[in-house]
């Protein structure tokens, strides 16, 4: 038993907690007080539950003091937004959060109900607030919750002001009391917030089609909307409504435990059955699921052979292709994406004459690069491959709600021409070359991560494939340092005047930033989809066996 559990002990002494705390086991107490919870990819995320290593009202008040200690001495505004999901806890987290900021003397706005991740980002560009903080875990499982911070632009913060956060959190002690005498108070967004997030989307997406035969009117294309009981539900039916939709939507329900999805991600399919059902009860032609705090979407297209579930890839190309082509592309515009990302949306954008930019994974470095565009460049476009998407000047960050807008618009669009998504995939391919990837997580402890990636750069380095190979963790490219390394193979497709990008299968291997766990991506680029499922089930299967971790 370490000191820091008998510290909290004595200081729940008399509590609701002293009794959770006496009744957990002894691998429990090793895990809830190994550590802490520390900046991922995505925020803080963690299990809840009693410790420090866990997420409770200690360890987020804790957190939220270390901050208000960075707004302080910060130069943005000293205001805060605050916005929750529907996960067990985050309505009471996101209260916690606000009696810490308005007892450090900050001006605090938070919403009356669970919203997207995204109305959030819009609000503090819309008010020209300093900061935000969402609570929500995005798609984890339901024993996890997590805290995301903004800055003044409404980007998620970056390396260096997570570090500076983390610091702060650092000098602040467990249970330490908050300042007195502050005069600071908790308001209320006005419903003119969400308002204004809701018709900049509507205008976007009804302006990105000139030719649509139902625009802004009562259109006929069916649909079923999934909110997987999470902040979707209080955003997205309303954007579609405004563009003249008719979702029937589903799973609407505040419900911590998803309708007992293990895990609420709209990329598994298993997240779709009931949606299924509706869908065969009014014959719809697509299914939209959005992960609890909404910056995510998965799309399930109907197809003669049944629905079919796209990749967030697939999906970015689609959208590209379709903005491309019904709004025209200016000299500047650019596509922003990831270095795990696919290959289709990069072959798309060039062929439309797009900038095309990649970044470390995380949608956090797309916000910032939007930030900061040079100039005679504007924000065309930005994804990554695990759903998230952007578009227009609203947010900063990944919107499930202008995705769905504009996905649902493009659908309509070919189902005018009587095509579906899939249809035009199809088309896309065979124009470009069939493009597939794959994701395989594999558990293991960080030392062993450690070793892993050590021999696969001294095995590059051996074999003299530096020219196939980039190191991401030399700060490549002009971005931040970051443990990636990503590989190219050539393929049989390939000529002297592709790109490295385009016509080549690759490989990136990266630790997870919060789990122990190894993140192996696969991409193939092929001339027909045989070609492809083929080369992608060699190369997937050739990397776990020479990485050693299969």
């Amino acid at each position: 038993m370490n000191s820091m559990h008998q510290q909290w002990e004595r200081a729940l002494k008399g509590t609701a907690d002293e009794q959770v705390l006496a009744q957990m086991t002894h691998d429990e107490i090793e895990g809830a007080f190994s550590g802490s919870i520390v900046f991922g990819t995505g925020g803080l995320r963690g299990i809840m539950g009693i410790g420090t290593n866990r997420l409770n009202r200690y360890t987020v008040q804790r957190m939220i003091q270390g901050l208000a200690k960075i707004i302080l001495t910060s130069d943005a505004p000293k205001s805060v937004g605050v916005s929750f999901d529907t996960r067990y806890n985050s309505s009471e987290f996101a209260k916690y959060t606000c009696e810490v900021l308005v007892a450090y003397g900050i001006e605090t706005f938070i919403f009356d109900k669970a919203m997207p991740t995204p109305t959030l980002s819009h609000a503090i560009r819309l008010m020209n607030l300093g900061w935000g903080v969402v609570i929500t875990a995005s798609h984890n499982p339901q024993q996890y919750n997590g805290i995301k911070v903004y800055d003044r632009h409404g980007v998620q913060v970056t390396d260096g002001v997570a570090n500076e956060i983390t610091k702060s959190i650092g000098t602040v002690e467990f249970f330490e009391c908050l300042p007195t005498g502050m005069t600071a108070t908790v308001k209320v967004f006005d419903d003119k917030v969400n308002e204004a997030y809701i018709n900049q989307i509507v205008s976007f997406a009804s302006s990105s089609d000139k030719s649509n035969p139902y625009p802004l009117t009562s259109s006929p294309y069916k649909l079923v909307y999934s909110a997987l009981h999470g902040a979707g539900a209080n955003a997205l039916p309303t954007a579609l409504e405004k563009l003249g939709f008719s979702p029937v939507c589903i799973q609407m329900e505040p419900d911590g435990s998803f309708g007992g999805l293990k895990t609420p991600n709209p990329e598994e399919p298993v997240v779709y059955e009931v949606a299924l059902e509706e869908a065969k009860k009014i014959d719809a032609k697509l299914l939209l699921a959005t992960d609890p705090d909404c910056d995510r979407v998965g799309v399930m297209i109907k197809t003669q052979d049944g629905f079919k579930l796209l990749s967030g890839n697939q999906i970015g190309a689609l959208l590209i292709d379709y903005l491309a082509v019904t709004r025209g592309v200016m000299p500047g515009d650019t596509v922003i994406s990831t270095i795990v990302s696919g290959m289709l949306g990069e072959l798309v954008s060039k062929e439309h004459g797009l900038e095309f930019v990649r970044l470390l994974t995380g949608f956090k470095y797309i916000g910032e690069y939007i930030e900061n565009m040079s100039e005679g460049k504007q924000f065309f476009f930005g994804y990554e491959e695990s759903c998230g998407y952007l578009a227009g000047d609203g947010a900063r960050d990944k919107d499930a709600t202008i995705a769905s807008a504009l996905i649902v618009k493009m659908a309509e669009y070919y189902d005018a021409k009587g095509m579906t998504l899939f249809d035009r995939l199809q088309e896309i391919s065979e124009k470009y070359g069939y493009c597939l990837e794959s994701l395989t997580s594999v558990d293991i402890s960080q030392n062993d991560q450690k070793e892993v990636m050590s021999k696969l750069r001294e095995k590059i380095r051996l074999s003299s494939g530096e020219k196939n190979a980039e190191d991401y963790l030399t700060g490549l490219n002009g971005l931040p340092k970051s443990n990636v390394v990503k590989l190219y193979i050539n393929n049989s497709n390939d000529n002297e005047n592709e790109s490295k990008t385009c016509g080549k299968s690759w490989a990136a291997v990266r630790p997870s930033g919060t789990e122990p766990k190894l993140k192996l991506y696969v991409g193939v680029h092929e001339k027909t989809l045989e070609e492809a499922k083929n080369s992608i089930k060699m190369l997937s299967n050739r990397l776990i066996n020479e990485l050693g971790v299969n």
